[in-house]
């Protein structure tokens, strides 16, 4: 719910943003070289940025899947969308087909896909630009609902948490994404500690490839 207090809601992030960046970089870089579906990685992202917040920053992070909608331009058409829109325009559903996940902690929601909205859009074939940024939030700066999304950064998450059960299950059965999970853990490193440019990678087969680290950049706040 939207506060009419501004001094109740929190405009800091929770972690910095260089720290925000490494840990995005991290598990891109990780999905990336594995080929990953990036666009239907936000399960993988929430879930690995919540052990690493547990683990480096001692947060007590938790991933969330459910609908989520952004707003990202504030002309008409401007709002990305995840999961489905009832015909009143404002109850949302979310089901395996059609969800988004984050990480919510301490009263924050982190989104670690942020950086990457252009690709999701593209891959949903409604390319726009759509600047790099962080977004980290408040859960009462949360807008009441979608149709109160009014200017670019506005949200409205619904969680779903039969659905983060699901999912939670399916990947943690899943080794070869516990694996991959384990190794962004492994490569993190908390700033202002240098982290290594690479990470070795051993297949099944014993033959050795290299990660490198993705250096894509984020280039503000939303």
């Amino acid at each position: 719910m939207q506060s009419s207090h501004s001094s109740a809601q929190n405009l800091r992030p929770l972690i910095p943003l260089a720290d925000y960046q490494r840990i995005f970089r991290v598990i891109h870089s990780v999905l990336h070289s594995v080929e990953a579906d990036i666009p239907a990685a936000s399960f993988f992202f929430s879930v690995t940025a919540a052990q690493i917040l547990k683990k480096f920053y001692k947060r007590n992070a938790f991933p969330v899947a459910g609908a989520a909608f952004y707003l990202i331009r504030e002309d008409g058409g401007g709002a990305l969308s995840f999961g489905s829109l009832g015909d009143d325009g404002q109850s949302v559903t979310s089901h395996q087909d059609a969800f988004h996940a984050w990480v919510q902690c301490d009263g924050y929601a982190l989104d670690f896909m942020a950086p990457l909205f252009q690709e999701l859009l593209v891959s949903a074939g409604h390319p726009l630009p759509v600047p790099r940024q962080m977004f980290q939030k408040d859960l009462q700066r949360m807008s009441a609902d979608v149709q109160a999304l009014a200017k670019p950064g506005d949200f409205y998450l619904a969680s779903n948490l039969e659905l983060t059960r699901e999912l939670l299950q399916q990947f943690m059965a899943k080794k070869a994404l516990t694996n991959l999970s384990q190794l962004c853990l492994e490569w993190f490193r908390k700033p202002p500690k240098a982290m290594p440019d690479d990470l070795a990678l051993q297949g099944a087969d014993g033959e050795v490839s290299r990660i490198k680290l993705q250096a894509t950049a984020i280039e503000g706040v939303w």
